[in-house]
């Protein structure tokens, strides 16, 4: 004798329910996809910038020893260009 068993099914309810949270789900790793890209490119303009900060220093230290070569120890007025020797 075999027993045959009766097939169930979520309710209309529960089936709205468990697509929502398979919606959400999808959703929320979409979202994580697009922070962690946009932590990567943030990364990656972190390390430009960190790059060019130091760029900036060496052409800075270049640009003042070059001046103290030229006019000795001075200070330079950056909007007038006006140089001042130290005393």
């Amino acid at each position: 004798m075999s027993i045959v068993s009766e097939k169930k099914f979520l309710t209309e309810e529960e089936q709205a329910t468990l697509k929502e949270i398979q919606q959400k789900s999808r959703a929320l790793i979409g979202e994580l996809g697009e922070i962690e890209l946009v932590k990567l490119q943030l990364e990656k303009r972190h390390e430009s910038a960190k790059t060019f900060l130091e760029e900036l220093g060496e052409q800075e230290k270049e640009f003042t020893k070059n001046v103290f070569d030229t006019y000795g120890k001075c200070t330079i007025d950056p909007e007038t260009g006006e140089i001042t020797a130290a005393e």
